[in-house]
């Protein structure tokens, strides 16, 4: 191989080296902030409005004055659910959702005949809830996580009954049986034909709308990355005690009561990559009792904090460890040098980037000084050293002399050692070694 050549290459591998162990420190760049352990735990979730989509299925159950003879919340008619939500910080969700289906009740009574009734409506609710999820007594590294939610909604109805059948009305008898006018046994056809406010003898006017206070417990379970299930139970208290056309209820409680109980899937489109890897690091979690302790007081119990004895004070991410915005290894605190650039060569111990003179002051001169110890430095070094004496400027440095003074000045020192770094020189690694040296005793 061409020496020249070889020289070339040890000095860009060297040079290689040199910057990789200095880089060393630098964490990979796919974790940002999931939560932020400061005084204001809202700003990481003003940067983006980041929505889950919900789709879910579930049971629609009535508690009024037609009630069925079960009262259980899983036995009813099926309603499907469509929801958003977002994130109001570490401890509370905003969800808006729309409702829709068929609710529907079926009373008999063998003894007093006039209380077989039933009715069926057509159902949709929309509203908006604030949900809480028990972060402030629960470890929030967690796949599971339990809410508990309060909101107001609309609810639209349109009640129907099945009173007759083919134009003939029911009659019910005390045997169990429907009978027509005629003696006929029939059963019931479902048809839910007759509008039953349209027949209400006591008021006809009423408001096929109103408003209702929902209550729900659920619990979200993390399924993937992105995708949570929820399983929930929501109870709405209405405002209104004609959702099955009867106002004749007594209780503590006289309105009408619906109860949906469901299973939805969530889905989380938007949120940055980086969020999620963090979250994914959350999966694996083996989860054992621990007393909260917090020595350092960043805000991260010891258990789960990786970077313990934080200086008090510093602000922290989700793992404890101080933060490092321009992600050059060096936590903000003690970084000189702000917004680092991505593409720097090395990064020395207080974050200030290292440039070509750095890295040939490292290179070639393993004992190097700061700038201010030069004089000593080669005072004491002139003492130890025979170097050799030159009278004149060797003729492959003559070159460099741009301006033909006959010395090499600083700037022209760093304009050959450029050529070299970018290939546009014919000295070796032993020339540029030599022209620092004659560089000092001319």
């Amino acid at each position: 191989m061409n020496l020249k050549i070889f020289c070339k290459l040890f000095l860009v591998a060297a040079l290689t080296t040199t910057a990789f162990s200095l880089k060393a420190q630098i964490d990979e760049e796919y974790e940002t902030l999931l939560l932020t352990e400061d005084e204001e735990p809202l700003d990481l979730f003003k940067s983006a409005f980041k929505p889950v989509f919900g789709f879910g299925q579930g049971i629609f159950s009535f508690y009024g004055d037609i009630n069925s003879n079960y009262n259980n919340p899983l036995v009813g008619n099926r309603g499907n659910l469509i929801s958003i939500s977002r994130s109001l910080g570490r401890y509370f969700d905003v969800d808006l959702y729309a409702l829709f289906g068929k609710i529907s009740a079926y009373q008999r009574n063998l003894e007093d005949l006039s209380q077989n009734r039933n009715f069926q409506s057509d159902l949709f609710m929309g509203g908006a809830a604030i949900s809480y999820n028990f972060n402030h007594l629960l470890l929030r590294k967690r796949p599971f996580h339990p809410y508990i939610s309060l909101g107001v909604q609309t609810v639209q109805f349109s009640p129907r009954g099945d009173r007759e059948h083919n134009g003939q009305p029911y009659q019910y008898h005390p045997d169990g049986t429907i009978r027509l006018p005629d003696g006929t046994i029939v059963p019931r056809d479902y048809g839910y034909e007759t509008n039953l406010r349209e027949v209400n003898l006591e008021n006809k006017d009423y408001s096929l709308m109103s408003f209702a206070i929902p209550l729900e417990l659920g619990l979200n379970l993390a399924v993937t990355d992105r995708l949570t299930l929820r399983f929930a139970n929501a109870t709405s208290f209405s405002f209104t005690d004609y959702i099955d056309d009867r106002k004749a209820k007594n209780g503590f409680y006289k309105n009408d009561i619906i109860n949906y109980a469901y299973v939805s899937l969530r889905l989380d489109l938007f949120s940055p990559q980086s969020e999620i890897a963090a979250v994914e690091q959350f999966k694996n979690l083996k989860f054992v009792v621990t007393d909260g302790e917090d020595e350092d007081g960043d805000g991260v119990d010891d258990f789960n904090d990786e970077c313990p004895h934080t200086p008090k004070g510093i602000i922290v991410d989700f793992r404890g460890c101080p933060i490092d915005s321009d992600g050059d290894g060096v936590p903000d605190y003690r970084d000189e040098q702000p917004n680092t650039p991505r593409d720097a060569i090395g990064i020395g111990p207080t974050g200030v980037r290292l440039t070509t003179y750095h890295m040939v002051a490292l290179l070639f001169d393993p004992k190097a000084v700061e700038r201010r110890h030069l004089a000593t430095y080669y005072s004491e070094q002139r003492q130890q050293v025979t170097r050799k004496k030159y009278d004149k400027m060797p003729a492959k440095f003559k070159q460099f002399d741009v301006n033909n003074d006959g010395w090499i000045s600083p700037t022209e020192l760093r304009q050959a050692i450029d050529k070299v770094f970018d290939f546009k020189s014919n000295l070796s690694v032993d020339d540029v070694n030599e022209l620092l040296e004659y560089f000092w005793v001319q």
